[in-house]
């Protein structure tokens, strides 16, 4: 592009620089002569800076792949989920549970879940104040279940624990159900009460389910029968 100097009335008055007369300014060609083998370069658009355009941010996407390196959900062996598969009376000993006719008694060794865990925590709905913690380094079992369930039932309930649940109508149930339980035992009443009697007529374990806030705990579920 060509740029103009002045106003058209000094165009006439002043000579361009490096020209000497009216001929030898026509005698000068008006385009650049072509050099030999040089490239024929074609005019380019520059872009127009927008002043007002609004700024934006670098978002990163997700990998492809990112699903993959999530941790797998965890498996609940089917001797401890709910449905009919175990009788275990919690307020008995553990050799007393029953398996279904077709599962083998050497499935409460395997796994409770898998991937294998070393640490569970089982919560208590209809005893909040207790929590049944499972630990196994090497990979808990659904033996290692059982056993800490009726473990952290059968301990005797402390006078101080007896007053957490007051004021509540789970005291007045598990009097009642000490009392019944104990009235032909002279050991059992010596005893006290036990957490168990807060569970009332409902002492037989049927199962456990993930915790509902998405946590790594579990929640257990008693009945009356099963």
């Amino acid at each position: 592009m060509h740029y103009r100097i002045g106003s058209s009335s000094s165009s006439h008055s002043h000579k361009s620089w490096g020209s000497t007369s009216d001929h030898s300014r026509s005698a000068c060609p008006t385009s650049p002569v072509p050099i030999p083998n040089t490239p024929h370069l074609h005019p380019v658009s520059l872009p127009i800076p927008m002043t007002n355009a609004p700024h934006l941010h670098t978002v990163s996407l997700p990998h492809p792949n990112a699903h993959l390196h999530q941790p797998p959900m965890p498996f609940l062996h089917p001797l401890l989920s709910r449905g009919p598969n175990i009788m275990f009376n919690v307020t008995l000993d553990i050799a007393c549970v029953q398996l279904r006719p077709d599962c083998l008694p050497t499935r409460l060794w395997e796994f409770a879940v898998q991937p294998k865990v070393s640490r569970m925590s089982i919560a208590i709905s209809e005893l909040p104040a207790w929590t049944i913690e499972v630990v196994n380094p090497h990979g808990i079992t659904v033996n290692d279940v059982l056993l800490k369930i009726r473990e952290t039932l059968n301990r005797g309930v402390t006078s101080h624990e007896m007053q957490m649940h007051r004021p509540s109508h789970a005291v007045s149930a598990a009097i009642d159900s000490f009392r019944a339980r104990s009235r032909a035992d002279q050991r059992e009443h010596a005893q006290g009460v036990k957490r168990f009697d807060f569970l009332g007529p409902k002492i037989f374990f049927v199962g456990l389910t993930r915790a509902r806030d998405g946590s790594d705990s579990w929640t257990i579920h008693f009945s009356h029968n099963v």
